[in-house]
């Protein structure tokens, strides 16, 4: 399809494909249990979704897609999230990638002796999305500190020219799951790195071909199914970024979306685990000792205050302000879930560690988002950076 044409084609509905997505999560319900402790992905799961038009998240309103921009779309792409992250957090953790990495381009304005061929690019990628492909990232490095743009990987060329990646990566979360991965790396000395994406097409991470190496298998013990791989590649062929330095522009963007999307699986899970731990304690609530009741107010204020953040980060959003709210949110939100689910514990007691309850994988879960887009210490270090360092300098 051309870009003429493809510019006349109307924008997909949201409240239709949020509908959608929401009737296929509520279909996985009573799968939650059986969900919560899979070690891997179902492909299953993709398919469907492609189904309800989860992939036109990736594609812009214009071309048939989503995406409105940031400020129009938070709110529907957050929606999409929770929905999944009630019954599958996994999932919900993996296919938010998928919104995330085109935003790369969605987000971008090249420059005039970039534009043909980004569009040209952009084309392609998003016929992929359009067409039900999901994409993924591995983007984190050993030793990077979580800072995905400090990449050590390089890109370089084969004997016909064509782009190729080497280097370490971890944390793929989607890997075997998602046809195309994206990933940043290093041009030679270039002081910037750029965006660049993999054709996984066909490629099963255990067992890989020649020029990837399994460096490990995913077991992490909280989001245990994401297949979050440790993968080393050797002269991979990739296809950089068609506009490298306005790509990189658009890391506000993707910022602010990753902080929002992964906030929403973190609170999803604990408004969930509240939910479900009231139900379990309904019939002896008038018995609760009083260290009980005050722990279970607690938990209740924890869980009513990361609501709060969630709604304050959607709002810097939505009006054009949301670097420092939505890291900032991402955090408190990440540490109120935390606190409020070992709470939760203490007031249901031991059975809340037994493998037949769900509390036990929902703490784990919401500590290895804590993790995540940025770890705590990069966080820390941005938030600093974005708030007390400014004010003083202000």
């Amino acid at each position: 399809m051309s870009t003429a044409l493809e510019a006349r084609v109307p924008g997909a509905d949201p409240a239709r494909v949020r509908e959608r997505v929401e009737e296929l999560a509520r279909s996985w319900a009573a799968q939650a249990a059986e969900r919560r402790v899979r070690t891997a992905l179902d492909p299953a799961d993709f398919d469907a979704l492609a189904k309800t038009g989860y992939t036109l998240t990736g594609v812009a309103a214009e071309h048939g897609g989503l995406w409105r921009g940031l400020p129009a779309s938070v709110r529907d792409y957050a929606a999409l999230t929770a929905s999944l992250a009630r019954v599958d957090p996994s999932l919900a953790l993996v296919t938010s990638m998928h919104p995330l990495v085109h935003a790369y381009w969605l987000a971008c304005e090249p420059d005039d002796d970039e534009r043909e061929a980004f569009e040209a690019q952009a084309a392609r990628f998003r016929a992929s999305a359009l067409a039900g492909d999901f994409w993924g990232t591995i983007t984190s490095e050993p030793g990077s500190g979580g800072d995905i743009y400090r990449t050590r990987a390089v890109l370089g060329r084969d004997s016909n020219g064509r782009s190729t990646l080497t280097g370490e990566k971890h944390f793929g979360s989607g890997s075997g799951a998602c046809r195309f991965m994206v990933t940043t790396a290093r041009v030679a000395e270039a002081a910037e790195p750029t965006v660049a994406v993999l054709d996984m097409t066909g490629v099963d991470p255990l067992h890989p071909p020649t020029g990837i190496t399994l460096r490990r298998a995913w077991d992490g013990i909280g989001m245990s199914a994401t297949q979050s791989h440790a993968l080393r590649f050797d002269a991979w062929p990739v296809e950089p970024h068609a506009a490298p330095a306005a790509c990189m522009a658009a890391r506000t963007v993707t910022a602010q979306l990753s902080a929002v999307l992964f906030a929403t699986v973190v609170l999803a899970i604990l408004e969930e685990a509240v939910t479900a731990a009231r139900t379990a304690l309904a019939p002896r609530s008038h018995d609760l000792r009083a260290y009980e009741r005050v722990t279970w107010v607690a938990v209740e204020n924890r869980a009513w205050l990361a609501r709060q953040a969630f709604e304050g980060m959607l709002a810097a959003v939505e009006a054009g302000d949301g670097a420092l709210a939505t890291l900032r949110g991402k955090q408190s939100i990440a540490e109120l879930a935390e606190t409020a689910l070992l709470e939760l514990g203490r007031v249901i007691g031991g059975s809340s560690f037994s493998r037949s309850q769900p509390y036990g994988q929902w703490l784990q879960d919401v500590r290895a988002l804590g993790f995540l887009r940025p770890p705590w210490g990069l966080a820390d270090d941005v938030l600093f950076e974005l708030g007390f360092a400014a004010d003083v300098a202000g």
